[in-house]
Parts: C-alpha cells; structure tokens; sequence
C-alpha cells in the first residue's frame, strides 16, 4: 500500500484490490478508473477523446496513492500515463451499492395536498423580484409553481430561458386558449365547459414536459384553475386499492387528438398505461385527458379497466387533493406535465374574456439547465 500524507490520511482513506480501489469505502473499478480519466477528454466539451477497446479489459495500476486531496494513479501503459481525480470527483460518482446522493442536486420530491399547501402556504414569486432558485425548487419538489406579475413582452425572453419550445401542429410557439365561436373551435378548452383534471399531450409520443400556462386576460365569472398532484392520487390509490393501479399500469388505453385542416390536418392517436412506470416499479408518468381517453381493450378487459379508471377520477375530483385558485392576468403557471394534473371550472363567457397562451418545453431542458451548473462544479 503507497504511503499516505498525514493531511490525506486525516481525511481520506483507500484500500486496494486486484480490480479496483475503494476510496473512502466506495469502490471504482480500474477499467471504470482508466475510462473516465480526466485528462483523456475534450477540454470545453467533456467528451472522451480515447477508444475503450485501446485498454486491457483490467488495466493494471503501477502506483495509487492520494496526495492534496487527490487520487493519483499511474498506469502499467506504454507510454506511461497518469491519472489524477479530485476525491470529491470520485465520490459525486460513485456507483457502489452504498453511494450516496448529493443532497443539494437531488431534491426530495413533496407529494401534497390541498392541506399540505394550505399548512405550507407556498410562496409564488413575483417576477420583477424573482428568485430564481425558489421557483425552479418548487417546480422540481412539488411539481409545479406560479410567477406573479409576468409582462407579456417578457414572456418569451423567460420562456427562451429555460428552453427550447416543443411545437404541436399548426400552433407555433404558443397555443392559445380562449373561447371561441362554436364552428371556429378545435378543442373544448376553447369553450367554456368545465374540464377535468387532465395532463396535455396524451395522443403523441412525446417527451416528458413542462407545461407553461400565461394569463393575458381573465375578466369571466368562474373559471378558477385546479391543480392535482398526480403522484400523491396514485400513491395513496396504492395503498387503498392496489389492483386497480396495477390495472392502470398494466393496460395500454389509447388517446386521441384531431388537428383540423388550419392547424394541419392531422388526426393522431397513442397508446400508453395511464400510470407508467420504470422498470424497477417506481412511477414515472401519468398519461390521463378524458376528453381524448377511448377505451380500446379486449372485450374482457374492459370493465376491469373502467372500473379503476373510474376510481380514479373520484380521486382526482376530490377536494382534498385540489389546489384550486384564480388566475390574474401576468401570472405564469409552470408544471410538470407528466405529474401534475390540470383542469379548470366551467365559466361564464358572456360576462367577460378569459385568455391563457399556453407553451410546452421538455423537461430534460429543465433539468439540463439545472445540473450544467452542477456538473461545472463538479468537473
């Protein structure tokens, strides 16, 4: 074993094997070592510049040892090449059975309520003192928030900022959402009708969204926005009656939308679980708009399907689990698509305008944008 600073030794501790070393416990394999040095990787990109199949399928070590805070390894290799990884580096990465997660990237998920957040009492931000860590926490824990007093003629500067826009058919940047004559409509959200909650974009394979809805006017009588956190309906649906979120996993329903001939002509369609999951079980996404749900299953599948869908629904219409509130004309109300289920109450029309331009953004933008930093950091 290489002799050890005193400094390293204080803090630091590595025990060697004939396939890999384990740095404070945490156990890197020396193919995973040699792969990931960081000195064999484009500068600005990050990117490894090196060919795996160029290593022995165990490259050895000639020496290991750790000085200021580093690990340094030099490599049985012709020509000779040494790697140096900060231990802090090391230990971001580490994928032993027992690493642990930087608490300050990841985020505990909050699975609320309307008692949780009337306990709680959120803080929306408002958008001239906006800050910028807030809401993108709450954005990230509770699956959705609420800027105050957005202009309109920032509103594409702020959506630029987060991301690229993802485009349906025919709508450009924004879609928007105000009632209109009867023959000129193309969605019921272009009514006055009640709608369910719901999550957007059920009829495509498309990725995981945020979904951003802007207020530019809201005079009508009623209306008021529901939100539902999708995750805590299914979690508790879980514990009250697992078989029928076993059904709503297991069973693909199709979704449907009809873009009409202004908007592109298109009439598209998707199946999906109402509640996927990963592979190990966790949930992943919810996939629920009754106004575009067709039941397209086995004969003997069916009343089986609607009987937890139904379920469901009785769920999600609660008041327990609704967050319901009105929007003002600048207020900007971001969600993750894909947990938190939207909806709004019937309105009076003829009593006044209400108009939300709604804007869709992948997550994986969000979440980029939120670990470049990290990474920088940590590189």
């Amino acid at each position: 074993m290489p002799k050890l600073t005193e400094d390293s030794q204080a803090r630091h501790s590595i025990e060697r094997s004939d396939r890999y070393v384990a740095v404070n416990g945490k156990r890197f394999h020396y193919i995973w070592l040699r792969d990931h040095c960081l000195c064999c990787r484009h500068p600005k990109a990050l990117q490894k510049k090196h060919d795996i199949s160029d290593f022995p399928r165990t490259p050895k070590p000639l020496s290991i040892k750790l000085q200021n805070d580093n690990l340094i390894i030099d490599w049985e290799e012709q020509p000779s090449h040494q790697s140096i990884f900060p231990i802090f580096w090391l230990l971001s990465r580490a994928y032993d059975l027992q690493a642990t997660q930087n608490p300050e990237f990841h985020r505990q998920t909050i699975l609320w309520d309307n008692v949780w957040l009337e306990e709680n009492s959120p803080h929306w931000n408002d958008f001239e003192a906006c800050d910028s860590e807030l809401w993108m926490n709450q954005l990230e824990t509770l699956g959705f928030t609420l800027l105050r007093n957005l202009p309109w003629e920032n509103l594409d500067s702020f959506v630029s900022s987060i991301g690229p826009v993802y485009h349906l058919a025919g709508n450009g940047r924004y879609s928007t959402i105000k009632v209109m004559e009867k023959a000129k409509a193309n969605d019921l959200a272009k009514s006055d009708h009640a709608l369910l909650p719901h999550t957007d974009v059920t009829y495509m394979s498309a990725p995981l969204l945020v979904q951003l809805l802007y207020c530019v006017e809201n005079s009508a009588s009623g209306g008021e926005s529901i939100l539902v956190d999708g995750f805590r309906v299914i979690r508790d649906m879980q514990k009250d009656y697992p078989q029928h979120i076993e059904t709503l996993s297991q069973n693909e329903v199709k979704f449907y939308h009809l873009f009409p001939l202004e908007l592109g002509g298109y009439f598209v369609s998707y199946k999906t679980p109402i509640v996927e999951l990963t592979k190990a079980g966790k949930l992943k996404s919810i996939h629920c708009s009754h106004k575009n749900f067709v039941c397209d299953l086995p004969f003997d599948k069916v009343e089986e399907i609607y009987e937890a869908y139904q379920n469901l629904f009785c769920y999600l219409k609660n008041k327990t689990y609704q967050y319901c509130f009105r929007m003002q004309p600048g207020d900007c109300l971001l969600i993750q698509n894909f947990r938190i289920l939207h909806g709004r109450q019937a309105f009076d029309s003829s009593a006044g305008s209400r108009h939300l331009e709604i804007a869709y953004i992948p997550w994986d933008y969000f979440a980029g944008r939120r670990a470049f930093y990290h990474q920088i950091q940590k590189f």
